[in-house]
């Protein structure tokens, strides 16, 4: 059994959309692990200060992640693969294992003995509370991660090139699943170093997942060892600008979380528990379509076919806001109903209820935005231009973060009262933190308003292309985020929602009542979107058998 669950993973997926919804039920996936393991964590410790100091540890070995591991991701490795023939590509990833490795110990090793001096300087509250050892532990334990996982960064460039999806989509299952391993079996006995440990044991996951399957294409047979150093050198070359520009998300993240390590107990739990929760759609619609695509767009360049890379853009952005929009609109609507059945419980009380469903709903308001600039980001990375996100990925984190201090440090009355009285929560303490979810969503949406004008102006034909559609999923989103509301204010009136039945029957009724009305109005006016999203949801994902050759492994 074990055998043939293997080989089924390892087979490959043929097609955009077949990866894609493969890779969105992946996310889907994962992503109810990750609020399923988000519930264990409020529930257990309510937006206060263990969490806070959890959440703090990780922000040097994300740091890490983002600047050092991710050099070595499937978007810098894919086009060198698909370069290679068979034994070139083996030589080419033992020669990138070999560096990756040499560098991510060093740098390990010089954080580890830095961090008692580190963490007293990014979170100096924390430490104030006497909670500097735990921090400074925690972070240390996790600086095993970013190893791992960039390991398995390099094991999902092989899987992808050889179109093996599924392997690459089981990986954060796993990685979820050793979470919440550390949370239920590893906290009661090791206290709170077992929550970090279950984190690493996560990642180990994460890459053991993906290793059967790129051996069977005959990696790492043997010890890697060095061979060209200058494919090393192009790697890195090639990679760096487009590390920063897909990273700057996690960098302004760890920004934010800093700054919010500056603002009242439980800040930081409270805009991670958001973040996360709008990572959810974001995973499953913006990053399946972009992961999908990108392969598919390397070899359309490669092949001088600027006409289908274009086509093929527009056709995922497609559907990147046929599903978008509307989520969107019910996402803000039933933002109470969310975070009271998925968070709502044991130690995490209504004030930490009320404040983490306004910041959802502020990032929420960036999920179409957020989702087509990963598409956007990655299209220029298959086009060879890596420069170009990257300055816009600068700028547009620098404004965040520079606003974000701004507004913390004026707090205008003006700003602070139209967003307390936006989402209703002029009564709740510690509103002033919604200003970091509040700037952090304006400037996505900025910055995906950006991508979009320097892609039309590079190629050509994008806006007009998903014009039709951008119209289209507004109004669907209107009028699926009215029935929503219509239906909840009608049984509100009927009687309140004050117990957990009541809060899931109520959300669900407004859920269906949103999606129905969203599908009416794309049917109304004969979305494309519609039907081929039926026409691949009712047939059978095609899983063809394993390449046999060199031509063949090429994505397409």
């Amino acid at each position: 059994m074990i055998f043939r669950a293997a080989r089924f993973l390892g087979r490959e997926i043929d097609g955009l959309h077949a990866a894609a919804y493969v890779l969105g039920v992946s996310a889907f996936t994962s992503s109810m692990l990750a609020l399923f393991r988000d519930r264990l964590f409020a529930n257990a410790f309510g937006a206060g200060e263990t969490l806070d100091v959890y959440y703090a540890a990780f922000r040097i070995p994300d740091l890490i992640f983002v600047l050092i591991a991710s050099l070595f991701s499937a978007y810098a490795l894919i086009p060198m693969l698909s370069r290679e023939d068979e034994s070139g590509r083996w030589r080419y990833i033992d020669t990138v294992v070999f560096g990756f490795g040499g560098v991510m110990i060093a740098i390990s090793a010089v954080a580890y003995i830095l961090m008692p001096y580190i963490m007293p300087v990014l979170f100096p509250k924390l430490v104030v509370s006497n909670s500097a050892p735990d921090l400074v532990l925690l972070s240390r334990i996790l600086l095993i991660q970013p190893m791992l996982l960039g390991f398995s960064n390099i094991l999902a460039a092989i899987t992808q090139t050889y179109r093996q999806y599924l392997l690459y989509a089981v990986a954060p299952v796993l990685y979820n699943i050793g979470i919440i391993f550390g949370l239920v079996l590893l906290y009661p006995m090791m206290g709170v170093t077992g929550l970090v440990w279950g984190v690493v044991f996560g990642a180990l996951l994460h890459a053991l997942i993906q290793l059967p399957g790129t051996m069977t294409h005959g990696f790492f047979i043997r010890m890697p060892r060095m061979g060209d150093a200058s494919k090393l050198w192009e790697t890195l070359t090639l990679s760096l600008p487009r590390t920063l520009a897909l990273g700057m998300t996690q960098i302004v993240q760890s920004g934010t979380i800093i700054i919010a390590g500056l603002l009242n107990s439980g800040s930081i739990a409270v805009f991670t528990f958001a973040f996360n929760l709008q990572a959810v759609p974001l995973a499953v619609i913006g990053a399946s379509y972009s992961v999908a695509a990108f392969p598919t767009l390397t070899k359309m360049i490669s092949e001088g076919n600027t006409e289908l890379f274009v086509k093929q853009v527009v056709t995922a952005s497609r559907h990147i806001l046929f599903w978008s929009m509307p989520a969107v609109a019910l996402m803000i609507v039933l933002r109470a109903h969310i975070v009271r059945v998925i968070l709502g419980s044991g130690r995490f009380d209504w004030t930490d209820t009320r404040l983490t469903a306004a910041s959802f709903a502020f990032l929420s308001l960036s999920l179409a935005a957020s989702a087509l600039t990963l598409l956007i980001i990655r299209a220029y990375y298959a086009a060879g231009r890596s420069y170009l996100p990257l300055a816009v990925s600068l700028v547009s984190g620098g404004g965040t973060l520079g606003l974000i201090v701004i507004l913390l440090y004026t707090q205008p009355p003006a700003v602070l009262l139209f967003i307390e009285s936006l989402l209703r929560v002029e009564d709740v303490p510690g509103t002033t933190m919604l200003l970091l979810p509040f700037v952090s969503s304006l400037s996505a949406i900025g910055g995906c308003i950006a991508f979009v004008c320097l892609f039309e102006r590079h190629f050509g034909g994008f806006v007009k292309g998903i014009a039709r559609i951008f119209w289209e999923s507004l109004t669907a989103a209107g009028i699926g985020g009215m029935a929503a509301y219509a239906v909840l204010a009608y049984l509100g009136g009927i009687g309140p929602a004050t117990t957990t039945f009541a809060t899931i029957m109520h959300g669900m009724a407004g859920g269906l009542a949103g999606v129905f009305a969203t599908g009416m109005v794309y049917g109304f006016f004969r979305s494309p979107e519609l039907v081929e999203t039926v026409i691949t949801l009712t047939r059978k994902v095609k899983i063809i058998a394993p390449v046999q050759s060199t031509e063949e492994s090429i994505t397409t």
